[in-house]
């Protein structure tokens, strides 16, 4: 989803190659990791941020959680707070944390053919209240296959951020069709993910039927200062799958979104549904309902990719994502 440095052709093409043919399985589990080689580390892997080296791209198993702590991101055992991995220093700019201001190439990865990344979305900023997000949910149904099963990959997901730079996080519950670093194929899932300026994390992947109901719940779970707690989880899926950070600056930019990549065909690769209704929004801000004004963005102009609002309220928003006129 943000910009990156470029690679070369020859370097996608290698990454894409081993992404669409080697990630196969429906779940991901500690023992199905693979040691991380000089060359295993030079691979690139699909992630809901777009291409990353395979070494910056993690498993959270059940148990385990992500922790800011003297400034550097950790995994640590949730019940005993014992440091299981460090995975370096954090690095953002705070002066640009609370920028109001969209830069929409950092939803687009370069390095692929156009129209790779956010594809159709819709915003909504917090930062300009002193109350922060405590909690925000949606529901929407898993639609259709594919028409044309190729190598695309798909996410749909309602997130939050502390920001729209090159230095924000992301926090998402998300439905993925087609193969990413978490694993997946020609089906649906869903996984959680935390994605910080540099690195990537997921929990286990669970396949899904079509005409699933689905629920994808952020909640504040602590906040000190400065420092928030965040936890992203499906509703009646297995712990296994959520997803749970503490001690990182406000998320305060949510987004609903349908995120693409390896799509050649717009009429055949996306789901033949006509869109996907994204409700039962809410967002609360403490035990109150924030007040809502959603603002929508696509990747291209009069595309039949859009998304288009039909109710701010909370509860029971509505953002429609339409993948054909």
């Amino acid at each position: 989803m943000r910009t990156m440095r470029r690679v070369s052709a020859v370097g996608i093409a290698c990454g894409l190659i081993f992404l669409f043919n080697g990630c196969s399985k429906e779940t991901v589990s500690p023992a199905a990791k693979p040691a991380v080689t000089s060359q295993a580390a030079d691979e690139m892997v699909l992630t809901p941020f777009g291409l990353m080296e395979k070494s910056k791209v993690h498993f959270i198993g059940e148990g385990f959680q992500l922790n800011v702590e003297n400034g550097r991101l950790q995994k640590v055992e949730t019940s005993t707070g014992r440091l299981e991995e460090d995975y370096g220093e954090v690095k953002r700019d705070i002066r640009l944390q609370f920028n109001q201001g969209l830069d929409a190439s950092r939803f687009s990865d370069n390095r692929l053919p156009a129209a790779s990344g956010w594809i159709a979305y819709a915003y909504w900023s917090n930062s300009a209240t002193a109350n922060p997000i405590t909690y925000f949910t949606t529901n929407w149904v898993v639609p259709s296959a594919p028409t044309n099963q190729g190598n695309q990959t798909l996410f749909l997901f309602n997130g939050m951020q502390d920001g729209t730079t090159a230095s924000s996080y992301i926090i998402q519950p998300v439905l993925q069709w087609g193969p990413s670093a978490a694993g997946g194929g020609k089906y649906w899932a869903v996984t959680n993910w935390y994605v910080s300026s540099s690195q990537a994390f997921y929990g286990s992947l669970v396949r899904v039927s079509a005409g699933a109901a689905l629920q994808g719940i952020m909640q504040e779970t602590a906040h000190s200062g400065n420092n928030y707690s965040y936890k992203s989880s499906f509703s009646g899926y297995a712990a296994a799958s959520s997803l749970s950070v503490s001690n990182v600056p406000q998320a305060f930019w949510a987004a609903e979104t349908l995120e693409s990549y390896g799509v050649n065909n717009t009429s055949t690769q996306y789901p033949p549904n006509t869109d996907i209704a994204m409700t039962s929004i809410e967002i609360l801000q403490g035990t109150t309902n924030a007040s809502i004004k959603w603002t929508t963005a696509q990747a291209s102009r009069h595309a039949a990719q859009k998304a288009v609002v039909v109710s701010n309220a909370s509860p029971g928003g509505e953002v429609d994502i339409y993948f054909r006129q």
